[in-house]
Parts: C-alpha cells; structure tokens; sequence
C-alpha cells in the first residue's frame, strides 16, 4: 500500500480528529492535492501528519486547505511511557516529520489542542502564535453552563415564536452565510458549489447536520455542524441582518450544543481571535482551549514582502 493508503487504514482505527480524516481531507482539497507522513516502528504506524500542499502564484507552501481548523501530528504512545520518555518520544517523532516534509516557501499549520509540545520546531527555527477555541465538555450540562444574557435572548426567540430544525437545504444556509460576511465586508473562501459539494461528501460519512431557524414563515439564521467520534465543531453560520435582534441564532447554538451532549460529544465553537466573537462563544459557558500555529518562511521574497506589509 501506498502512504495515503495505510494512512485510511491508520484512520479507521484510531480517534483520530475530524479535521485530520481522509474522507475530510478528500472533501476540502481533493484526495490528489493532500500528502501525509506517518512515522513506524517496527513496520507498525505511531504517528501521522498530514498536509495540504499549496500553491500561491509561484511560491509552494505546506498549509491547511480551507474551513480545516486544526492538521498537524497525530501522536500514538506506547503503553507505560513516563513524561520524560513521553517527550523524549513526541522529539524523536516531530524531528522525523520535519526532516520528511516536502521543499516548501512557506510552513502554515495549526495543531489540534491536544498537542501541548511544539519545541521541536521551535528548535528546528519554527515560530508560533497561540490561539484559542472554546469547547464544552460532553459531561456538562448546559443550563447550568449559559450567562443570564444567553439565557433570556433564547428565551426571547422562544417566546417570539422562534423554531429550530435539521435541514439538508444547503443553498438556504449558504445565503445566510454570504449574508454574515457581507455584513463583516470580509471575502468569502469559499463559494456554494465548495459547500454543496462538502456537504454531500460528509453526509456519506454521517458527519454533518444543519439546524435552522424559522420565524414567520422564514429561515433567519442557520449553522453548520461537522463532528467526528469525539467532538460536534461548529464550522459556519449566518444571520438575517434584519432578525439579528430576536435570539434566533442563539437558539439555533444551544439546540447545537444539547444535540452535541445528547450524543455523548463534546462541542467545539472552533474559537475566534475577534473579540466580539470570542465574547459570544464564552458566554455558552465554553472553556477556553489553547492551541498552535505553527510557522516558517523560506522564501526570501516572501520574507522581504512580510517585513514591508509590517513596516
């Protein structure tokens, strides 16, 4: 078998994260246009890495493909380990992963939260920014977790008349979600087909649900739910402007968090660094989750341009 093919094997067998899985991997990019590394011992996989490679005018990067939250390795230790060997055996794997990457310009990756080591590639002239995702855990219950604001704009839209359901009307949520960024005046990576066409790969793997809010006979706000064995992630979700005042979202999050507990999983917010937002997804009563961006630049062009966009 080739690597992409042990790597499938490799994923069926381990809890391993959904950003991280093949069939995601294969969604967002193409099973052509991602690469992974997996480290052996003894012919068995103990580790993997995957990448996406990407091209950008004429420079060639190592990076996430788009809405991928989190890449970076995926670490199996031996049974009875210690701390000291626990990372004396992460360096050990980190150092083969970095001396097997591909020639790249620039290096862009962010680990999942559960990867708390990055010194390997601190010392191999990586650098890192710290960032943050907010996560309730699958054992808590949300009604003692909610600020009293959270509570009472729920409650509004309740009240209003507000109701939530599971759609499958992709276009609906898209315009929604157009709508969110527009209001932002931010650029949308994506465009409907992308989301169509995610969205029909991840219902093969039974990995993705939409919940929808109707008022008056009109759907004003939606999300869209991805999840895996261990975590539902809140990966997109937009608003009708004009309802944003009536509780309509944050009734369509707490269905999304009851439905994430229910089935026994935690729920990632996928964090923000906008301080509005960040605001938002703590007041659910989400714990902050610190994780990595991982970084290099190679390319002295890319550098030179980097240091005159920051002066």
């Amino acid at each position: 078998m080739g690597l992409k093919e042990e790597y499938i094997e490799f994923c069926k067998k381990e809890p391993i994260p959904l950003f991280s899985q093949y069939w995601w991997l294969d969604a967002v990019c193409g099973r052509e246009n991602w690469e992974v590394l997996l480290f052996k011992k003894g012919g068995e996989i103990f580790a993997s890495f995957p990448y996406f490679k990407k091209k950008k005018a004429i420079f060639n990067g190592v990076a996430q493909p788009k809405l991928t939250q989190s890449l970076g390795p995926y670490i199996r230790y031996p049974k009875g380990q210690g701390y000291y060997k626990k990372l004396s055996w992460e360096k050990e794997i980190m150092d083969y992963f970095i001396d097997n990457l591909p020639k790249y310009d620039f290096f862009d990756i962010s680990f999942h939260y559960s990867v708390t080591n990055w010194l390997p590639f601190f010392w191999r002239g990586f650098k890192q920014t710290t960032k943050y995702t907010y996560v309730i855990d699958k054992n808590s219950d949300i009604e003692k977790l909610e600020t009293n604001n959270r509570k009472r704009r729920r409650k509004k839209a309740v009240k209003l008349g507000v109701e939530v359901a599971l759609s499958d009307d992709v276009e609906a949520f898209f315009r929604l979600n157009e709508l969110t960024f527009k209001r932002q005046q931010r650029g949308m990576a994506y465009d409907l087909e992308f989301v169509k066409n995610l969205y029909a790969q991840l219902q093969k793997e039974g990995a993705v649900k939409m919940f929808f809010a109707n008022y008056q006979g009109k759907t004003v706000s939606a999300n869209f739910l991805v999840e895996d064995e261990n975590t539902v992630y809140y990966l997109m979700g937009g608003i009708e402007p004009e309802f944003g005042d009536i509780g309509a979202m944050d009734l369509v999050q707490y269905e999304s968090v009851k439905y994430a507990l229910s089935k026994g999983k935690n729920f990632d917010f996928e964090g923000s660094m906008v301080e509005s937002i960040e605001k938002y997804f703590r007041s659910f009563g989400a714990v902050q989750k610190p994780y990595f961006e991982v970084t290099k630049t190679v390319s002295k062009i890319i550098k030179i341009r980097d240091f005159l966009k920051d002066f």
